[in-house]
C-alpha cells in the first residue's frame, strides 16, 4: 500500500505593520477578528474583517486574513477576491502569493497554482510553506526528483516541520529510495511523536522490507494515537496474513471495516483470508461485498482467490 501524505497545505497569517498609520477602530476590529479565527469562528471573523477595512480600506493585513476565513468557510471565489486586492495594494506580498496559491489548486487551477507557490518563493527566498506547498504539487503530478528538492528546501527554511519530512519520505519511497523514505519518517516521528501518518507510513516501509514485527509495532502505535484510522488497522490486519496469525488478521480487517463501511480492500482481504480457513460462505459475502464497492478489484480478486484455492486443495 501506498503512504499516506499530509494534505493540508500551510495558509500563513499576516501581521499588519504600521498601526501608526492605522485607525484605532480598525486596528481593534482587526485584532478581534484574528482572536476569532485562532478559534475557529470564521464567520465572526469575517465580520471583524469586514469592520477592519471598513475603517481602512487599504488594510492588506485585513484582505490576506480575510482570505484565509473565507478559504476555511469554502467560500473559494471571495478567498481569490482578498487575495487580489491584499496583492493589488501590496504586490510583494509573498504570504498572498503563498495563500492564492492553495486557494487556486482548490479551484483546479494547478498551474495558477504553481505560478502563485514560485512567486512567493522568489519574493522570500527562505519561505518554507511555499515550497513545502509546491513539493506537494508537484509530487501529485509525478515530478518526484523537483518534489524531493523542494521538500528538502522547505526542512532547510524550517527544521522542524515534521510533515515535510513525511511527505518526502512518500517521495523517496516512490522514487526507489526505501532506506531515505524510512529515515525521513523516524525524523518526522522523532519531532511529533504524535504524527500518525508517519507512524503508519514507517510500517508500509519496514513491511516492505521483511520487517513484519516492526511494521506491527508502527501500526499498532498509530492506533494508539488514532483509534479511528481504519487503513492502520488493515495495515496491521495485512501484516498478521504475512506472519499467518489469520485470527488477529480478521480481527483487525473487521475493524477497519467497522470504522469504514466502505472499505471495499478491507472486504476483500478479510474475505481471502476467510477462504484460507476454510469459511467458503462467509468467504464470499465478503468477496462479493468488495467486488460491489470497487468493481476494478475483480481480476485482481479472481487470481488470487484461484492462488489459494490451489493451495489449499494441494495441501
Amino acid at each position: 500500500m501506498r503512504g499516506i501524505a499530509s494534505t493540508a497545505l500551510i495558509l500563513m497569517t499576516t501581521a499588519s505593520l504600521g498601526w501608526s498609520q492605522t485607525s484605532q477602530s480598525a486596528a481593534s476590529y482587526f485584532n478581534r477578528a484574528m482572536e476569532r479565527s485562532a478559534q475557529g469562528d470564521f464567520a465572526g471573523a469575517i465580520q471583524d474583517f469586514n469592520g477592519a477595512v471598513a475603517f481602512d480600506p487599504k488594510l492588506v493585513a485585513a484582505y490576506c486574513n480575510r482570505g484565509i476565513a473565507r478559504y476555511k468557510k469554502g467560500d473559494l471565489d471571495g478567498a481569490l477576491r482578498d487575495y487580489n486586492k491584499a496583492l493589488e495594494l501590496e504586490p510583494r506580498s509573498a504570504e498572498s502569493y503563498n495563500n492564492r496559491g492553495i486557494a487556486r489548486l482548490a479551484k483546479g487551477d494547478v498551474d495558477g497554482a504553481l505560478d502563485d507557490y514560485t512567486r512567493a518563493i522568489e519574493l522570500k527566498a527562505r519561505y518554507g510553506a511555499a515550497f513545502y506547498n509546491r513539493a506537494n504539487l508537484l509530487q501529485g503530478r509525478g515530478n518526484l526528483d523537483e518534489a524531493i528538492a523542494d521538500f528538502t528546501r522547505a526542512i532547510k527554511a524550517d527544521p522542524l516541520m515534521a510533515v515535510a519530512y513525511n511527505n518526502r519520505g512518500i517521495a523517496r519511497s516512490e522514487n526507489g529510495e526505501r532506506d531515505g523514505a524510512l529515515a525521513d519518517y523516524t525524523k518526522a516521528i522523532t519531532l511529533d511523536p504524535k504524527l500518525d501518518l508517519a507512524f503508519n507510513n514507517r510500517g508500509i516501509a519496514r513491511q516492505s522490507m521483511g520487517k513484519i514485527d516492526e511494521a506491527i509495532d508502527d501500526f499498532s502505535r498509530v492506533i494508539k494515537i488514532n483509534p479511528q484510522f481504519a487503513v492502520a488497522y488493515y495495515n496491521r490486519g495485512t501484516a498478521h496474513v504475512m506472519k499467518r496469525d489469520f485470527n488477529a488478521a480478521i480481527k483487525d480487517y473487521c475493524r477497519a471495516i467497522e470504522i469504514d463501511p466502505q472499505f471495499a480492500q478491507a472486504y476483500a482481504n478479510r474475505g481471502l483470508v476467510l477462504l484460507r480457513l476454510g469459511r467458503s460462505s462467509d468467504a464470499e459475502r465478503d468477496l462479493a461485498q468488495s467486488r460491489r464497492l470497487s468493481p476494478a478489484l475483480r481480476l485482481s480478486l479472481e487470481e488470487r482467490i484461484r492462488k489459494i484455492k490451489e493451495e489449499t486443495e494441494g495441501k
